[in-house]
């Protein structure tokens, strides 16, 4: 039979019949969209957008289906008017989506098959957009178009957003590398210290150590060498290897007169003999300790030996050179010393003094018109507390209401005879700041880990979950497959938790093929699965 006779239409010019039912009426035809939506047949598989995008290429379809019949752009049922009128809606609806979500970069070229949503840009999504563009303003539009090959303005702007967070995680890294290295150099930044403790460790011939007034030196060459003239000539066989690791501040013994000039005159000290009774810092005697005592009266004939500011002259150039760092006290330690053991150990500004060796001359019998009370009295008083509050006075001093040059004048001479070194703040809460808050962070990655294990343990029965009530369709797209994976695919499916009155599987062989290693072709192998009669031919 003639098509045009089974069709109430025909693409041949026959005039449509407005009163038709049939699936294939013009009208529909030319605007499916219309049918889905159509009164009188509703289909619940085509939403509002599915129809609008259909309604929208209506003309391209219409005028298909007239390029392959032969009369031209503009067949039957299809006049130039409304021809025209589809163009100026296209164009207008290109002119609305153009300029959003570029991001600036440009307007987004459309094609006629393309369904883009206009939405509304948010205010994050501008704040974004602006970040981003703070970002990535060194990489010109022009070059992502010529060298990336990225025409689309929507693609370049997708790329430039990619940057801005490749350049935040780098950043985060830094940021994370300056947390764990350099903040805590800002803290506290690297000292060269060490305590008595440390220096007692060196003490061997291939690593010799002494603390000398408050600085730590490392006499392992030096001692290797021959010092001093006439009899008294030093080799590492007799003195020095003796020294080491020890305090050796009562080996040099500093006359008042030259380390306190302002306290003790040529009037008072004629001949340099005015001295306190110096005891180490680590309390050795000298006398014990077997140190050479590095005074004018030990050696007459020493033309260096006889120069009362030996120390400052020869002994501290020769010694610069092997410096190590300075010696740190603990302050607990220190106030213990004051507290439990009634010493004169005393801190201002984190500087240590043991004024000891000052005050067992002071108090003695043997101070005669007070000769060893060379500081000032306010200062006597300030040190000298009868183990009242502790052993830091920097309050203290600060409170004292005297004049800038007599300040200085007792402040130095304190430094030269009694200084012994520093307060050890490595241990301070500033120092450790960095350590405890990496240890806070592994801390909270630990709890995250057991929380998320806590939450995983399954405490009682376990409950099975309610079968979804959603409709589902399992597609299932074989070519070559031969029955026994074509069999495991459709049991799997099967198997699924959804009820069965709202799950539709369904096959699709695409093409009659006959794979390698099977007798029969696909789509009958998937008959023969659903237990279809093997005689049954179905239409090709």
């Amino acid at each position: 039979m003639d098509r045009r006779q089974q069709q109430p239409y025909s693409y041949y010019g026959a005039k449509p019949d407005t009163n038709a039912s049939s699936m294939d009426d013009f009208g529909a035809h030319n605007n499916p969209a219309a049918f889905a939506r159509g009164t009188g047949f509703d289909n619940p598989f085509v939403d509002q957008s599915s129809a609008a995008a259909v309604d929208g290429s209506r003309h391209n379809h219409s005028t298909g289906h007239n390029r392959r019949t032969g009369f031209g752009n503009f067949g039957p049922g299809t006049n130039e008017k409304e021809v025209r009128m589809d163009s100026y809606a296209q164009k207008q609806s290109t002119k609305a989506v153009a300029g959003g979500g570029t991001g600036g970069e440009g307007n987004v070229a459309k094609g006629s098959h393309e369904h883009v949503e206009d939405l509304e840009t948010t205010k994050s999504r501008r704040m974004w957009v602006m970040f981003t563009w703070i970002l990535t303003f060194w990489i010109p539009s022009p070059f992502l178009s010529w060298c990336g090959r990225m025409q689309r303005p929507d693609v370049r702007m997708a790329w430039r957003e990619k940057v801005a967070i490749c350049v935040i995680i780098v950043f985060l890294w830094f940021l994370l590398l300056f947390v764990i290295i350099g903040l805590g150099l800002i803290l506290c930044p690297k000292e060269y210290v060490w305590t008595l403790d440390d220096v007692s460790g060196h003490s061997t011939e291939k690593s010799s150590y002494v603390a000398l007034r408050g600085s730590v030196y490392d006499i392992t060459d030096f001692m290797r060498q021959k010092h001093g003239d006439s009899a008294y000539t030093a080799t590492m066989d007799t003195f020095l290897l003796s020294y080491s690791g020890n305090d050796v501040n009562a080996s040099f013994p500093l006359p008042v007169r030259v380390a306190c000039p302002q306290f003790a005159t040529a009037k008072s000290d004629p001949n340099y003999l005015f001295f306190y009774p110096v005891s180490g810092a680590s309390e050795a005697d000298p006398n014990q300790a077997n140190m050479f005592q590095h005074s004018m009266n030990r050696d007459p004939i020493s033309k260096k030996l006889q120069d009362p500011d030996f120390f400052a002259k020869y002994a501290l150039p020769t010694m610069k050179k092997f410096k190590k760092g300075g010696v740190v006290w603990s302050y607990d330690w220190v106030n213990s010393m004051y507290k439990d053991q009634s010493q004169f150990w005393r801190v201002i500004n984190k500087e240590v003094f043991n004024l000891q060796p000052y005050f067992d001359a002071a108090k003695s019998g043997l101070n005669v018109n007070k000769k060893y009370n060379i500081l000032d009295s306010r200062l006597e008083a300030v040190m000298d507390q009868g183990g009242y509050g502790s052993a830091d006075v920097t309050n203290s001093w600060n409170d004292i209401a005297w004049d800038p040059a007599t300040r200085d004048s007792n402040y130095n001479c304190m430094k030269n005879l009694f200084y012994v070194g520093e307060i050890d703040d490595r241990h301070s809460i500033r120092c450790l700041f960095t350590n405890y808050m990496l240890l806070a962070f592994a801390c909270l990655l630990m709890l995250v880990v057991l929380v998320k294990f806590l939450a995983a343990l399954q405490f009682g029965n376990k409950k099975r979950p309610v079968p979804p009530s959603k409709f589902v369709v399992c597609q299932v797209p074989c070519y070559t497959e031969d029955d026994d994976s074509l069999l495991k695919t459709i049991n799997s499916l099967a198997a699924l938790d959804y009820q069965d009155n709202h799950k539709l599987m369904f096959i699709i062989c695409d093409g009659n093929i006959i794979g390698s290693g099977n007798d029969k072709p696909t789509p009958r192998l998937v008959l023969d699965i659903l237990g279809v009669d093997p005689d049954y031919d179905p239409p090709g």
